[in-house]
């Protein structure tokens, strides 16, 4: 796998085992695409297709920016990471759909649970996916500081993984349902898989090890500082060494600042 250029304003490399993405600046296709995808991400892509007027586009950022507005700065910080990671699985990662909705299906507090969780249809396999997004940590540079978010990724998705506790699974039960709820081919084989981790949940027996991950750092700093292939490809190589999960992708993306993201809906909202 090499490079793709799918987005203006977007270098994006893509290898076995890693991935990596600068986005230089915010173009017209990537507003184009938060446009289109808005409300598939928050809500799932049955939802999305439907005519209900809960979910039009509109509808979807108002709600969005209801929700980011009541949140501490880290926290918002983590839901634009989050949104990004949507829309870019979507554009560079062809074999996968997101069967988890970004919005809470019950409220408008931050989402319990895994943070996506994608669905292989040639493979018939799931990636649960750990996003951690922050600016530059204190005197350390773009390298560090990603391999930072990374690790904290991999440190808590082992720990979730690896605890026999079911409201994980049937939070990803429920989301799966509402997301593919009229795509019954996919929704069956999903929520055969999760139930299957469910089960083994019960039975106390859960375990990592035969879980596909995708570990996601989302780096808002200046691209002066860029983040460099060969520590995310080590970082990867390291992880895969462990063999803590079944199969594994490190992805890293780097943006100057959030704050453009935000600034495009909001100017969305308004007009």
């Amino acid at each position: 796998m090499g490079t793709a250029a799918v987005i203006k304003g977007i270098r994006f490399l893509r290898k076995t085992g890693y991935a990596i993405c600068h986005i230089d600046k915010f173009s017209k296709e990537m507003g184009d695409v938060l446009r289109e995808q808005l409300s598939s991400v928050c809500y799932g892509s049955s939802k999305a297709e439907s005519s209900r007027k809960a979910y039009t586009y509109r509808k979807t950022l108002k709600e969005f920016l209801e929700r980011y507005e009541s949140k501490a700065p880290d926290t918002q910080m983590g839901m634009i990471g989050e949104l990004l990671t949507h829309i870019l699985v979507f554009k560079y990662f062809s074999e996968f759909n997101a069967v988890s909705p970004y919005f809470n299906l019950e409220e408008r507090s931050i989402k319990k649970g895994f943070d996506v969780v994608l669905y292989s249809r040639g493979e018939n396999e799931l990636w649960i996916t750990e996003v951690k997004s922050g600016e530059l940590h204190k005197n350390k540079n773009a390298n560090e500081t990603t391999a930072s978010l990374l690790g904290t990724a991999k440190r808590d998705l082992q720990k979730r993984l690896n605890e026999n506790e079911i409201s994980l699974w049937e939070n990803a039960i429920n989301g799966a349902k509402s997301v593919l709820e009229d795509k019954r081919d996919v929704k069956d084989a999903v929520i055969e898989i999760l139930y299957n981790f469910e089960d083994d949940v019960a039975d106390e027996n859960a375990i990592s090890t035969n879980k596909n991950v995708i570990l996601v750092a989302s780096l808002f700093s200046c691209l002066s500082d860029e983040i460099k292939e060969l520590e995310v490809k080590k970082f990867s190589d390291k992880v895969i060494k462990t063999k803590t999960f079944r199969d594994v992708i490190v992805f890293t993306f780097q943006k100057e600042t959030h704050q453009r993201i935000v600034d495009f809906l909001k100017s969305e909202a308004a007009s």
